[in-house]
């Protein structure tokens, strides 16, 4: 009986001794200071790690000015986070978040989207994800305000670390509450994100059509790895533990 209580202590000290991801890792808001650090992150990293953007093919030319875009509109909100490893100093990660309205009126438009002047790849691209996120309101349909996941990246050196899962613990929920925020709202284009968001108790509300994952031409989008189709998501708050905020 000794041993088998002293195996059991030795358990629970090394649970306790267990570093947290905080004690590696400096998270903080983004505010708009970061926004050049950001989009460059988003222009390099996230399009050479994103399982749609890989399978496009995407580029630069193809993608800046709505990433900018998306950018620009997430620093508007006091949600995203940009992480940096405390003893190099290194970016590590981002997680942009941005506010969404039913009436679209609403939302924060940092300029003018001019999808026209695209390329045809970029365009697609932009068409793709755009019709997954649009169709929240009609499967949420109590929801009027969103908080919508718009892009994360952990840096491919320190992934595996605990980066990601701890993104949601920053959120306040009584503050998204007080807001009238109903949820979050995530749409997954690779697999791994996929998984992931069910693990964090994200709801599946739909996925895309495999004809709309096409080309002009009809030949169909193949990605580089075990993702099949795009996902949305939602996690309705009630379904979030209260975490502290940032």
């Amino acid at each position: 009986m000794v041993e088998k209580s002293n195996r059991h202590s030795t358990r629970r000290s090394t649970e306790l001794q267990k570093p947290r991801v905080t004690d590696k890792f400096l998270y903080r808001a983004a505010v708009k200071e970061d926004e050049a650090v950001i989009l460059e992150c988003v222009l390099t990293g996230f399009l050479q790690t994103n399982s749609l953007a890989m399978a496009m093919k995407l580029t630069r030319n193809d993608t800046f000015e709505y990433l900018k875009w998306v950018v620009e509109r997430s620093l508007h909100t006091p949600y995203s986070v940009i992480v940096h490893e405390r003893s190099s100093g290194k970016l590590a990660g981002i997680r942009l978040y941005s506010v969404t309205h039913r009436d679209g009126t609403e939302d924060f438009q940092p300029f003018q989207l001019d999808c026209d002047s695209m390329s045809e790849n970029g365009k697609l691209w932009y068409n793709i994800v755009h019709k997954l996120d649009q169709s929240i309101w009609s499967l949420q349909p109590d929801a009027q305000k969103i908080l919508h996941h718009e892009i994360t990246f952990t840096d491919p050196h320190f992934q595996r670390q605990g980066i990601a899962n701890h993104f949601l613990n920053l959120l306040n929920i009584k503050q998204l509450t007080a807001e009238g925020i109903a949820g979050l709202q995530s749409e997954a284009t690779s697999y791994q994100s996929q998984k992931m968001q069910r693990k964090l108790g994200y709801i599946e509300l739909m996925e895309s059509d495999q004809s709309e994952l096409v080309y002009s031409d009809g030949s169909p989008i193949i990605f580089p790895d075990e993702t099949k189709t795009l996902k949305l998501f939602f996690l309705p708050l009630n379904r979030m533990m209260p975490k502290s905020s940032l």
